[in-house]
């Protein structure tokens, strides 16, 4: 069947409809484990997962697995189709959806099959918590969604109230307080009141992170404060989120670090590099992954075809189209496999 469940059903999800809303094992994607774990493998042709030690959490048994988020991962095990909690045990089974979401502070985007497919969210026990009504919905960040009703965006908060009418052209998460919008191209910052707090003119934008975000009005970047005003005037061709005091930067097709007076801190060196997460980023140089500290040395070799940022004190790696992973020394955990 393809039709919204009542309140008190749960939901199943065929899983070869899942997009942009859930990120399959091995894809690199922005979506992150959760820093406990537990980590999905892939053992004698089934998914299982392991703990941060290395040890077998919960045994191979499953066609397919995911990442954990909010304490949840979904998997399918024949023709069931459900969600697991950490101790591997089924917390419920779903039906009726298309595909379903990361969750995010209890809550999942879950969407109705058919011609004209809606949005909702269900909560951790399977159950609707929101109707579905929207065209596109994102991932709960400080108790609020992005929603889409037509070609127009706005915010919902968790009991599906628009709290946030939909006006804009894009809309992303909030962070810090604020959430970046775009409107006619422009890219600009509003409070949780809808408020423009900085007016949607630049032609690029980041992410507030550490107070800061790195916008571009013409073809250099920049660094604005959450007033709006400029702390860093437009010099370069790039510049990330601020991260432990740290954000990338470009010159010369090369990536280094500035800090937040806009001082070199790690010379534009590498052919690719990540944010810092957990004092580490993850960087690209002759055409493996490694990773550096906040000084610059590289504490890690780069020896990875591809290499995900670090969560918890662990890393996503992958060698030969296989992946594993590695502790904060460079240890596997588990080598890769698959």
């Amino acid at each position: 069947m393809r039709r919204s469940a009542r309140p008190s059903r749960s939901f199943i999800l065929p899983l070869v409809c899942l997009i942009s809303l859930c990120s399959a094992v091995g894809a690199r994607a922005q979506n992150k484990s959760d820093d406990g774990g537990p980590y999905p493998v892939r053992q004698d042709g089934k998914w299982g997962y392991v703990d941060r030690s290395g040890r077998i959490r919960i045994p191979a048994q499953f066609d397919l697995a995911w990442d954990f988020s909010d304490g949840l991962a979904h998997v399918k095990l024949g023709d069931r189709r459900g969600v697991i909690d950490r101790g591997g045990r089924m917390v419920f089974e779903l039906q009726q959806v298309d595909l379903i979401g990361r969750f995010s502070e209890g809550l999942a985007a879950v969407s109705t099959g058919g011609r004209t497919p809606l949005v909702g969210f269900i909560n951790a026990k399977g159950r609707i918590a929101i109707n579905p009504q929207f065209n596109s919905a994102q991932e709960f960040s400080e108790g609020l969604a992005a929603v889409s009703v037509g070609r127009k965006y706005g915010y919902a908060d968790r009991t599906g109230k628009t709290v946030i009418r939909p006006q804009f052209d894009k809309a992303h998460p909030f962070s810090e307080g604020l959430a970046l919008v775009v409107r006619d191209n422009r890219h600009g910052y509003i409070d949780r009141a809808g408020k423009l707090v900085a007016a949607a003119l630049y032609n690029n934008a980041s992410h507030f992170s550490e107070g800061l975000a790195c916008v571009a009005t013409g073809p250099l970047y920049g660094v604005i404060n959450k007033k709006g005003q400029t702390v860093l005037e437009p010099r370069h061709p790039f510049i990330g989120k601020f991260s432990g005091g740290l954000a990338r930067f470009i010159k010369a097709n090369r990536f280094g670090f500035i800090d937040k007076r806009g001082a070199v801190r790690i010379p534009a060196q590498f052919d690719w590099a990540s944010d810092f997460h957990g004092g580490l980023a993850a960087v690209k140089s002759g055409g493996r992954y490694g990773y550096i500290d906040q000084t610059g040395r590289l504490v890690i070799q780069p020896q990875f075809t591809k290499a995900d940022d670090f969560s918890g004190g662990v890393a996503k790696v992958w060698a030969s189209g296989k992946h594993g992973y590695i502790d904060a020394s460079g240890n596997f955990l588990w080598k890769p496999s698959n």
